[in-house]
């Protein structure tokens, strides 16, 4: 009887070690590519066949929570370029987060450098993300993405004709947690009969959007909890990103999606929840 028990103990500590392995090393290095049709509602198109390409389809292409540290190296954004330009995106979106909030001395032109590789047919564009406001690091973030080609928008928009009569109104929130989001006026930004394509880093504070029409929202912040736990879900959230951590959302007829991001912080853990770039194609009719 002591022998079994023991033999179960050696048997969990090693499953205990083969997950530890798997969450610091395996998944954190992994990277997929989730792809979603959607209208010019932002309504999750399920059949495919209603994609042709004789059809007006914009690709945007949303990325996030780098978290460049100790944890995701400068040099890893060269394979992340390469799978991004392998989508061929009409855009690509950055909603935060580039530097971990412990890496004081970031390499900015190594980072430019890399980030500039992305290719986009109609623009790049980015948010602030709260790591990106703490120590010196705003100062690098701005040039970082001036560097690259990305066009930082804090609470601004950027109204971009796709096709006859079709606009995409890409607006981007300050963060909440540093930063000064103005909220009340995106009313003023949002056009109903445009796509409207809200960045966003933290995710909670699209219920802060109670008259708005939003298509589509992309955030990041949470890292899908960065480790979580089946049938319970994440272990540890954010401010403003425990609500709604990963997937989509719909909220007061806004759609939100939120990614589980790139990188790591803190700890280097990564569990059920893969680092991601994610693909929308959008409909235009």
């Amino acid at each position: 009887m002591i022998k079994k028990q023991q033999n179960i103990f050696k048997f969990i500590i090693f499953i205990l070690f083969i997950l530890m392995i798997y969450s610091a090393i395996i998944e954190p290095s992994l990277l997929i590519v989730k792809k979603y049709n959607l209208d010019k509602n932002g309504k999750m198109i399920e059949n495919r066949d209603e994609f042709s390409e004789n059809k007006n389809n914009i690709k945007i292409v949303h990325i996030t929570d780098t978290q460049i540290g100790y944890f995701y190296s400068a040099k890893r954004l060269n394979n992340l370029s390469k799978k991004i330009n392998n989508l061929e995106p009409d855009i690509v979106v950055f909603t935060g987060d580039l530097i971990d909030y412990a890496n004081k001395n970031p390499k900015v032109e190594e980072i430019a450098k890399n980030l500039s590789k992305i290719k986009a047919k109609i623009g790049k564009f980015a948010v602030f993300g709260n790591h990106d406001y703490m120590y010196e690091l705003p100062k690098h973030y701005t040039k970082i993405m001036e560097d690259s080609g990305f066009e930082l928008l804090v609470n601004q928009n950027r109204r971009i004709e796709v096709g006859k009569e079709n606009y995409i109104n890409i607006i981007g929130l300050d963060e909440v947690l540093h930063g000064r989001p103005a909220i009340e006026l995106y009313d003023k930004k949002i056009k109903s009969e445009d796509f409207n394509l809200v960045l966003i880093h933290n995710p909670d504070v699209i219920d802060e959007f109670k008259n708005s029409k939003i298509d589509l929202a992309l955030a990041g912040h949470s890292h899908g909890g960065q480790v979580s736990i089946p049938f319970k879900g994440p272990v540890l959230t954010p401010p403003y990103g425990s609500k709604y951590t990963k997937g989509f959302y719909n909220i007061n007829g806004n759609n939100l999606y939120v990614s589980s991001g790139l990188g790591s912080t803190k700890l280097p853990f990564r569990f059920m929840n893969i680092p991601e770039i994610v693909e929308f194609n959008i409909l235009f009719e």
